[in-house]
């Protein structure tokens, strides 16, 4: 039981640290095998007690697909928004593609409805979420939750995220003229693929919080600043940087990924599908930028491709980074490139941040479209999959990133 509480504790903060209200009926559920235990309605998930987690009377997780250990219960602003006014939506960027699936449906589960249960299977059936319809309210507006599913828990409360993203880039981009959906038998490739070779590291690493609880990751012994190479120092400052932007909200769960050029002939990029906050030195994976080979046993980003190519076209670039945020995810959800109005942020962009033509995730395509936008700009729009950015060095590339998804924030919200 305390294993339990402790994992359970630990995403319910992950929650909590949300910038948006998850809502008082946020709950979360996990399969442990000893039985199936949850949070308490109305438990503040910033500040679980052991008294908020209890033990249910069920052998399995609720309407929930085989494989699927852990579940969540939010009231996300967005996807309450998309409730309230009867809108489900679709896949308009690839990551909710391959983490949530098809679409995220309504479901009824009105008590009134004897069908419910059969309504959020189907929903649930190829996605990995769904909302909820409770009830309606006065004015005919609906209300209810978002339930998304997981083989852990940190999968279920990252499908969360990129729902509640999803819901609000749909209502944002109408400002763009709205979203451009995503090709259905595209979407469901995506997803195939998703769930087939998703990172067996961070599989592994999550399974075995689910058997175990809590992991506590054991830290790489400091080496004396006097005694590190430079190829130390670079591993270093890619695992601190992608901390620092999930801490700044500008990837969520792993969907992003970052390079740092180490000569002409070797980049160093993170791993793939791993958790960023779990990350060491060690797990940087050193690739060679001609051949794409790498070195070790954990493989790097799908997207190494794209951050080779930027660095075979570019002596001057060092540094690169690619992200889902969510303003720039906008544009890319909407295929429009990001008017620059700010006269500061012009000299870094231009009037104007281009658009790269869509392809699949991992593809030559990706690669070549997004590439070629680029040019010799410091930024770009990649359509229906999110941002790139890079600059002379990490720092650069970073504040170059984080400087893009602030010119569509003002756009979008000023």
């Amino acid at each position: 039981m305390e294993k339990t509480y402790e994992l359970l504790k630990k995403y319910a903060k992950m929650m909590a640290d949300q910038e948006y209200t998850v809502g008082e009926a946020a709950m979360l559920m996990i399969d442990t095998g000893d039985g199936v235990y949850s949070t308490k309605y109305g438990a503040d998930l910033a500040n679980l007690k052991m008294t908020d987690v209890e033990k249910l009377a069920i052998k399995a997780l609720p309407m929930s697909a085989a494989g699927m250990k852990a579940m969540v219960y939010s009231q996300t602003p967005y996807c309450q928004k998309a409730l309230r006014n009867a809108r489900p939506f679709k896949p308009s960027l690839d990551d909710m593609a391959q983490i949530i699936g098809p679409a995220a449906y309504i479901a009824d589960g009105r008590d009134g409805n004897k069908y419910a249960g059969k309504s959020l299977k189907r929903a649930l059936k190829k996605n990995a979420g769904c909302l909820v319809l409770r009830g309606v309210a006065s004015g005919g507006k609906g209300r209810g939750y978002t339930v998304t599913v997981g083989r852990n828990l940190y999968e279920a409360v990252v499908a969360m995220t990129v729902l509640e993203k999803s819901a609000e880039i749909t209502y944002l981009a109408d400002q763009l003229g709205g979203v451009k959906y995503l090709d259905p038998v595209e979407t469901r490739l995506m997803r195939a693929v998703y769930k087939k070779k998703y990172s067996k590291a961070e599989e592994s690493a999550k399974t075995a919080e689910t058997a175990e609880g809590v992991i506590t990751v054991t830290e790489t012994a400091d080496i004396p600043e006097s005694e590190k190479t430079q190829e130390q120092i670079l591993r270093e400052k890619l695992v601190e940087y992608g901390k620092k932007l999930v801490k700044s909200g500008l990837v969520q769960g792993t969907w992003g990924n970052l390079s740092i050029r180490l000569d002409n002939q070797y980049m160093l990029v993170t791993p793939s599908g791993l958790d960023y906050m779990r990350l060491t030195p060690a797990d940087m994976v050193k690739v060679d930028i001609n051949t794409l080979k790498y070195e070790g046993n954990l493989k790097p980003t799908s997207e190494k491709g794209l951050h080779a190519e930027v660095y075979k076209r570019r002596s001057d670039v060092g540094a690169v980074i690619h992200t889902h945020s969510k303003y720039c995810c906008v544009f890319a959800a909407a295929e429009q490139p990001m008017p620059v109005s700010d006269k500061e942020m012009q000299k870094l962009f231009g009037t104007e941040i281009p658009l790269a033509g869509y392809g699949l995730p991992g593809t030559k395509k990706l690669m070549n479209n997004t590439a070629d936008a680029l040019g010799d700009k410091f930024g770009c729009i990649m359509s229906h999959h999110g941002m790139l950015a890079c600059g002379s060095d990490i720092e650069d590339a970073y504040n170059n990133c984080a400087n893009m998804e602030e010119c569509g924030r003002k756009y979008l919200t000023e």
